[in-house]
């Protein structure tokens, strides 16, 4: 009965322990006992507080009785307004301090959120970009297995085809620049004729279709750091055209460059000894320190070239263009140039140890005395026997 009493009076037991823990006994009990004191300091007050004001000396009420016992009262009601009004106040302050920790802790659970989803973003965007990048090198595998194929065909077309795949591989993938560059090479190497062959096993006297958009590739390839030396070495490449290319450091030893076109071609440190560049066109190539030992250079336009550096011993010059080039601090040791061209050539602190100027044309005597000459080195009577001439190669002839 009793449990069935206590249920039907109220809520079950379990729904009203959270009002309890919000509301104790104690706070009822001393919010009615507050309640029934201010009651009965209300009605009372009065009289228990300002009773001696109410009565006179005779015990009667006097007139301003009624004034005292309600501004008394009055009294109490504004003190009752003031601390309701502070405790108000109080909970109020509470209950923003409660909201606002509540925003803080809300703000933080936010950031942790964000955090979490950002570092899931990024995983995912690192696992897509491997993934991407795992099919970028699976095609791009698929590519060069297929371009190393059609490389081997028996078609020019495919071969081309293949060339082509090679240097757009080599132009979109850094990674793979010199793997391309070598095949490319190898290509060349492979299908151009051999330079110690006779010139008649060359009819066209210039490369095929293929090896021509072989070189075209390697000559135009993206500037970027190389691990390899271009071997292009013992190669017949007569009439090749490789204006602008890039060719620093390629091996060109005992190559055949018969009347290729290398103008304004990039050339630093070429490996070209005992290379044939008979009539080539350099003008306006850049082979400072180029190696040119032995090379034949006969008749070849040189003009506005830079061969600063470059090392040139025992290469013949023979009716080489050379004006307005740049041979400073070159070494033409016994180098062959006769009737060559020196108009306005810098020869400054150039070797010509033993070469052979004679009969060259625009050649003044002043464009020696500052290169370096010896008692080897041969002129024209006319400029041998002139006293600056003869100075010069005293002097130089101290000096070594």
């Amino acid at each position: 009965m009793s449990d069935e009493s206590d249920t039907g009076q109220g809520e079950p037991k379990q729904k009203r322990e959270p009002w309890r823990k919000r509301h104790p006994l104690w706070a009822w009990t001393g919010a009615l006992a507050g309640t029934a004191a201010f009651i009965v300091l209300l009605i009372w007050g009065p009289w228990w507080i300002e009773g001696h004001h109410l009565r006179d000396s005779n015990g009667e009420l006097v007139s301003s009785a009624g004034i005292i016992i309600t501004g008394f009262r009055t009294m109490l009601v504004a003190i009752a307004a003031g601390g309701f009004t502070a405790a108000g106040l109080y909970y109020t302050r509470q209950k923003h301090q409660l909201e606002r920790e509540q925003l803080q802790h809300t703000q933080q659970q936010f950031a942790e959120s964000q955090k979490q989803f950002e570092t899931t973003l990024l995983e995912t965007q690192k696992r897509d970009a491997e993934q991407a990048e795992l099919t970028r090198e699976g095609q791009v595998a698929d590519r060069y297995v297929e371009a190393i194929k059609l490389l081997g065909s028996d078609n020019l077309a495919e071969r081309l085809g293949g060339i082509y795949s090679l240097k757009r591989i080599l132009h979109d993938r850094a990674k793979d620049h010199d793997t391309a560059v070598e095949v490319l090479a190898a290509y060349v190497r492979q299908h151009a004729p051999s330079a110690a062959a006779e010139t008649g096993d060359n009819p066209s006297d210039r490369p095929t279709t293929d090896v021509q958009a072989a070189l075209t590739a390697i000559a135009l390839r993206p500037d970027r750091e190389e691990n390899l030396t271009i071997d292009l070495s013992g190669v017949d490449l007569s009439g090749a055209v490789l204006k602008q290319g890039v060719l620093d450091l390629v091996d060109f030893r005992k190559s055949r460059l018969t009347r290729v076109d290398l103008e304004d071609a990039v050339m630093q440190e070429a490996r070209l000894d005992g290379a044939h560049l008979e009539c080539a066109n350099l003008n306006g190539a850049v082979l400072c320190g180029a190696r040119l030992r032995d090379a034949n250079v006969n008749h070849a336009n040189l003009m506005h070239a830079d061969l600063g550096f470059a090392v040139a011993t025992r290469a013949s010059f023979r009716g080489a263009s050379l004006n307005l080039a740049n041979l400073g601090e070159a070494d033409f040791g016994a180098v062959d140039l006769k009737g060559a061209s020196f108009q306005e050539t810098d020869v400054k602190m150039t070797n010509l140890g033993g070469a052979d100027l004679t009969g060259v044309y625009a050649l003044t005597k002043a464009q020696f005395y500052t290169a370096f000459l010896d008692d080897e080195t041969k002129f024209d009577p006319a400029i041998a026997e002139d006293p600056e001439i003869v100075a010069r190669i005293e002097e130089c002839r101290d000096m070594f």
